[in-house]
């Protein structure tokens, strides 16, 4: 006792919880999305669909706003495209496969680092209650206009 004050000791508490048991953290990460991680942006179209295996594209590496940047660069007539690059998903490799996908490189002439997001049960696996949970690995970054 000093100064009329207790010093009281109390034991510390720890929790350990497994690693696979907690969900990640939704963080910006180095897999992207060009349009964002909505279930409407994660759903095949009809080529994705007839791939091997069925995926969708993302970028790996870099930020979001180079993830764009470099979309734009590679199509530079597309103009849809182009639309879709004022929002970007972002996630985690650990992420995408906590939800039930995979992720595998997939390289073009144009975008080295382009991946491919699967499911192991194909085009099957594309359906919008598996493509919630992956929806829920994503976040969104919204270019500001030049």
């Amino acid at each position: 006792m000093e100064n009329g004050l207790v010093e009281e000791s109390r034991p510390q508490k720890t929790a350990v919880c497994p690693i696979a048991v907690v969900e990640p953290k939704r963080a910006v990460g180095d897999i992207h999305r060009i349009g964002g991680g909505s279930i409407e942006n994660l759903r095949l179209k009809p080529a994705e669909a007839t791939l091997e295996p069925p995926g969708i594209s993302v970028l790996k590496g870099g930020s979001p706003a180079e993830a764009a940047e470099q979309m734009k660069a590679a199509f530079p007539g597309a103009r849809k495209l182009l639309e879709s690059a004022r929002v970007v998903g972002s996630t985690t490799e650990d992420a995408i496969r906590y939800a039930g996908f995979d992720v595998m490189p997939d390289p073009t002439r144009r975008l080295p680092n382009h991946f491919r997001i699967t499911h192991p049960d194909g085009a099957a696996g594309f359906v919008d209650g598996k493509l919630d949970r992956l929806s829920r690995a994503f976040v969104d970054t919204v270019m500001e206009e030049p």
